[in-house]
């Protein structure tokens, strides 16, 4: 969403607020609205009306125009608006838990995009309330967001010959939102990297896996969101001199630990806790200053 430059509080306010909200509010950005909201008491008014907030966030991230997820953000202290600022920065591990209590009834919003189109959208609750003294505390932690045997087709292709070219474009190319949300204590985090962080071959199925992931240096932990990209053709790999069409077979989230296994669901959900606890952080000093606007927005 394009940003434009706003007049100041005093002038601004001769103009009739319905020109305001419909005209240049819904232009701007998260961060911008944001930053408008603390130029003046009328402003503030203006800008932190829900419809607004809700708008700008269903358009920031697709996946959660879903009325599962309505229901939660709607338990938010302000709605949309502490949604939309637990989301947009980046997170930081630093919550500790004395109780180490795992969440329960998390749910998973995901937006994949390709050259900033998006190829892939939905929302998926977690099941980890049987496993409290059962088998999914005790199992590996993976939440797959696609079936077994689906696959999501789209208009990626392998034009065939520099496949190590192609891998490079597919990891450029690739952005990926995961938002978990916690309905119980009204909290939101984006888990993913955004930006892939690396995109190599599975020399067992042949599938190009892009990571996108999270660090969290206090558990000695990763937190790996993978997408899985291959043959249209399930039964073979792509073919490396002819190319052709691709599809997603993989969509997942698992949390790793400093040998690349696997984490147990217990420990697993005990650092998504810490993530969607912990601090936020902003990646330059125009984020930065987003940040401290979202804080006084919340």
């Amino acid at each position: 969403m394009a940003t434009v430059d706003v007049i100041n509080g005093d002038s601004i306010s001769t103009l009739h607020s319905d020109i305001i909200q419909t005209q240049i509010l819904t232009r701007l950005d998260g961060p911008t609205l944001a930053s408008t909201a603390t130029t003046s008491s009328y402003l503030q008014t203006l800008c932190t009306e829900e419809k607004l907030w809700q708008e700008l966030s269903i358009a920031t991230w697709p996946a959660i125009n879903d009325s599962r997820v309505a229901q939660a953000i709607s338990s938010f202290p302000s709605g949309y608006r502490s949604f939309f600022a637990d989301s947009y920065p980046f997170t930081e591990h630093t919550w500790q838990s004395e109780k180490h209590d795992p969440p329960t009834g998390l749910i998973s919003a995901v937006d994949l995009y390709y050259r900033g189109e998006i190829i892939y959208s939905k929302i998926q609750e977690m099941e980890t309330e049987k496993g409290k003294s059962g088998w999914f505390l005790s199992s590996p932690f993976r939440v797959d967001i696609l079936d077994p045997k689906e696959s999501v087709q789209t208009r990626i292709r392998y034009p065939g010959g520099d496949y190590e070219a192609w891998v490079k474009d597919m990891e450029e190319s690739m952005k990926l939102n995961w938002i978990l949300i916690d309905p119980i204590k009204k909290r939101a985090a984006n888990i993913s990297s955004r930006k892939a962080v690396s995109a190599r071959r599975n020399w067992l199925t042949g599938d190009l896996e892009i990571r996108f992931s999270t660090i969290v240096t206090a558990a000695a932990a990763e937190v790996a969101a993978v997408v899985s990209c291959g043959s249209a053709e399930a039964w073979k790999e792509v073919d490396e001199e002819v190319g052709g069409e691709i599809h997603v077979r993989d969509v997942r989230l698992q949390v790793e630990d400093i040998e690349g296994k696997c984490m147990k669901g217990r420990d697993s959900l005990v650092i998504l806790q810490g993530l969607l606890e912990g601090k936020r952080s902003c990646k330059d000093d125009e984020e930065r200053r987003a940040k401290e606007s979202f804080i006084l927005l919340r």
